[in-house]
């Protein structure tokens, strides 16, 4: 029997709203004041509370709020994590469950439907929150701030609708069991076998992608070796 995905969480809504204010106010500059003067500002105000008894978040210069060093460093974490994130889930994105091979950016064509999206899945396998790496991904195309009254869905409890529907509806593990003439395979060893297969996939890209930095690192020094000889005195013209 297939199990369905627990809800978002009040306690992950929380939390998420304030990881959005702190994204609004570190990266973006956003200026809210103290006195809420806008009116949707005053519906971001028990985030913000929460942020401050964190002391993530303090009054500044002419009461707006403003991140403490804490906070700053808080929301590089929070950076840090996400590019993690991206890489290390990003080869799951696209996989080929017939053949079991991996999407190649450089060959394939995206879009076609034989590709399967399993990084909820493998996050869920690996212990990692879903909701917590979708929510990442979606905090890194600023999808959450596409609506000029962002703050206001955000006041009303609806502005992570979205990012929970994709998380409930995406691939699990109950969905890769399959019977064959063998017999009966489970999920679990269906996604132990991807999953293996995409760390081989990783690993091999990202020796690759260090020669080609260690290529042009050599090729930058060789041509400044090569510039220093023309300027050495004797081959200027004069």
């Amino acid at each position: 029997m297939k199990h369905a995905r627990i809800p978002l969480s009040a306690e992950s809504k929380l939390e998420f709203a304030g990881l959005l204010i702190m994204h609004r106010i570190v990266s973006e500059g956003e200026r809210i004041h103290s006195s809420f003067m806008e009116s949707n500002d005053r519906l971001v105000e028990p985030y913000l509370d929460a942020l401050e008894d964190k002391g993530l978040v303090q009054l500044g210069s002419k009461y707006y709020y403003e991140p403490t060093e804490k906070g700053k460093q808080f929301y590089q974490k929070l950076i840090d994590q996400r590019l993690a994130y991206a890489q290390h889930f990003r080869i799951y994105e696209r996989v080929d469950l017939e053949t079991g091979t991996f999407a190649d950016p450089q060959t394939d064509f995206l879009e076609d439907q034989r590709w399967a999206d399993l990084r909820v899945a493998v996050a869920e396998y690996k212990g990692v929150d879903p909701y917590h790496m979708v929510f990442l991904a979606m905090l890194s195309d600023e999808h959450f701030f596409e609506s000029h009254d962002w703050r206001f869905d955000l006041g009303m409890g609806n502005l992570f609708e979205e990012m929970e529907k994709i998380v409930q509806e995406q691939i699990s593990e109950d969905d890769l069991a399959y019977e064959d003439e063998e017999g009966f395979v489970s999920g679990h060893d269906v996604l132990q076998d991807v999953i293996h297969q995409g760390d081989q996939i990783s690993k091999k890209h990202f020796k690759a992608q260090q020669e080609r930095e260690a290529l042009e690192e050599k090729r930058a020094l060789q041509e400044m070796e090569e510039i220093s000889i023309i300027d050495e005195p004797g081959w200027l013209w004069r």
